[in-house]
């Protein structure tokens, strides 16, 4: 089955992962991920969007289903969303972003768009476009994330330059980190240098004794399978 098919005929839905805030233990919001009932693997499903031109297609309508689905959820929790910079560049995507944000139906998730680093992408952060739309975004009340922070040789510069809300460090720096020096000395480098303006996240974390750590060496939220794995959402 193509990308129309799955488009057409919605084998689309969200697994749910959620975000906890280390202070209280407290969940601080869900991260949506985007699955098919007929696409297994999410990587091939965007590769087969990227292909197809039907990329800015899928983008907008996972926003819109999360949304939908979202909505019941307490005001407070944060809906993070991936979305890739060729939607946020799209000409229509503020157009498109109006019609959902004035829907009178339900509460407004209070969201999140983390920006894909995909390689294929990479030109695009250097567009003069983008400091304005995402002001514009910023202005419906929309806040940012850039995702995997420090997996490429240039999130730091996209960091400085795009001032997001959030961080989310790349796994790599949660894998091991109880027990590794240079780990928590990064991490620490990066919760001391950002803090006050942008909330470090750290992703990734699968053991008790590294999510002690992250707490200790400061980082405020966290993720990971240790957390909670990704999982249909109980509305309400």
């Amino acid at each position: 089955m193509n990308i129309f098919e799955i488009l057409q005929k919605n084998h689309l839905f969200h697994n749910y992962q959620p975000l906890h805030h280390l202070a209280d233990d407290a969940i601080y919001g869900y991260e949506a991920l985007l699955r098919s009932t007929i696409q297994s693997n999410p990587e091939a499903l965007f590769k087969i969007a990227m292909q197809s031109n039907t990329l800015y297609k899928l983008d907008t309508m996972s926003i819109e289903k999360a949304f939908a689905h979202y909505s019941n959820q307490p005001n407070d929790q944060k809906l993070f969303l991936n979305m890739f910079m060729s939607t946020l560049l799209h000409p229509n995507f503020i157009r498109f972003m109006h019609s959902i944000l004035d829907l009178p139906t339900s509460p407004v998730p209070s969201i999140v768009f983390e920006m894909n680093e995909a390689k294929e992408e990479e030109a695009m952060w250097e567009s003069p476009l983008l400091p304005t739309r995402i002001n514009m975004l910023r202005e419906m009340g929309i806040q940012f994330a850039i995702d995997d922070f420090g997996q490429g040789a240039t999130s730091l510069k996209k960091a400085v330059e795009m001032e997001p809300e959030y961080l989310k460090l790349d796994r790599y720096f949660a894998t091991d980190l109880a027990t590794s020096d240079k780990k928590q000395k990064l991490v620490s480098l990066f919760t001391d240098y950002f803090k006050g303006d942008t909330t470090v996240v750290l992703e990734g974390i699968e053991t008790e004794d590294d999510l002690k750590l992250a707490k200790e060496i400061g980082i405020d939220v966290a993720q990971g399978y240790y957390i909670g794995k990704p999982q249909a959402l109980v509305v309400g």
